[in-house]
């Protein structure tokens, strides 16, 4: 147990670093553009509806990571907001099986509503909800895995649920800014209806390319991990682990600094001062139960292997 506390407390230590991706400030820009068309709109008394910010990516690409350190800087934002509004948001992140039903009972737990209304109607707990947000002073959801909603749903399901995220944007009373994220295929989705996408903007985040961008950046984030960690990362910076690095973790930002964190937390648990491959070596087993003949850290051609699988131990 000694050792688990550690590296628990080493991890601990790490993640309360928040390494900014390039990446971030088109988020930032999404959503400074959406929040001011919401807030011009309610200054200029004219048709006053909500907005809304779509941000697609793969699986552990850092996107739940980056909209909630959105969030949490705009909630904390000292100056007021035009309008009277107050920095206020709520998030839930949904599961497979989650109905509208489900999200909107979530919604209204979040909110710190008082009984519980999972035995009501769907439209109960939407009208419930609603009002709800408008007594909180709510304006900001963020929906996280927002495709599961529409998951192995009928059309007509997807169709409903649809209609109820353009109608809480287009809402007389108290319209939002909908933030929703997820895969990719969460798309394919929302463009089945003209009315909603006609109040979102998209945002993705792509894959990481093999390219001397990408190598500098990730030499930037295991320098400043390194550094939080007092680790000497010096025996891993080249072109060839960044790329293996990079393949072991499906090409994705998020997965990157999972690794990253991961194995200073084994090294700093292991009393030593020094990061070195053979701590790579070790997440990567670890995640995937890779023996050392198919260890991206270790082997001759590492992109033979399919790092994003688990295999058999």
């Amino acid at each position: 147990m000694a050792r688990v506390d550690a590296m628990a407390a080493h991890m601990t230590e790490l993640k309360k670093l928040n390494y900014e991706l390039p990446r971030y400030s088109g988020l930032q820009a999404g959503f400074d553009s959406v929040l001011a068309q919401f807030l011009s709109s309610r200054l200029a008394d004219t048709h006053f509806e909500g907005r809304g910010l779509v941000l697609t990516a793969g699986t552990r690409s850092g996107k739940s990571h980056d909209i909630k350190n959105l969030l949490k800087g705009f909630a904390e934002n000292p100056s007021p907001l035009q309008g009277g509004l107050e920095r206020k948001y709520i998030r839930v992140s949904l599961r497979t099986s989650t109905t509208w039903k489900h999200l909107g009972s979530a919604l209204l737990k979040t909110s710190g509503y008082f009984t519980d209304l999972d035995h009501r109607s769907s439209d109960m707990i939407w009208r419930r909800t609603e009002g709800q947000l408008q007594r909180k002073g709510v304006f900001i959801i963020h929906v996280d895995e927002a495709q599961h909603t529409m998951h192995d749903k009928s059309p007509k399901e997807i169709k409903t649920i649809l209609d109820g995220f353009k109608d809480l944007m287009k809402r007389p009373e108290w319209p939002i800014v909908l933030i929703l994220s997820g895969i990719p295929t969460l798309l394919d989705y929302l463009n089945q209806s003209d009315e909603l996408i006609a109040l979102l903007e998209p945002i993705s985040y792509s894959d990481i390319a093999y390219n001397q961008q990408n190598l500098e950046e990730a030499d930037a984030i295991m320098c400043a991990y390194g550094t939080a960690a007092k680790l000497d990362v010096s025996g891993l910076r080249d072109e060839d682990t960044y790329n293996r690095m990079i393949h072991g973790a499906a090409r994705r930002w998020g997965r990157f600094i999972e690794m990253v964190v991961h194995s200073m937390a084994h090294a700093k648990a292991s009393g030593r001062t020094e990061l070195t491959r053979s701590d790579l070596a070790e997440t990567f087993r670890r995640w995937t139960g890779a023996s050392d003949s198919a260890n991206v850290m270790l082997v001759d051609n590492p992109y033979r292997i399919e790092a994003h699988k688990l295999f058999p131990t």
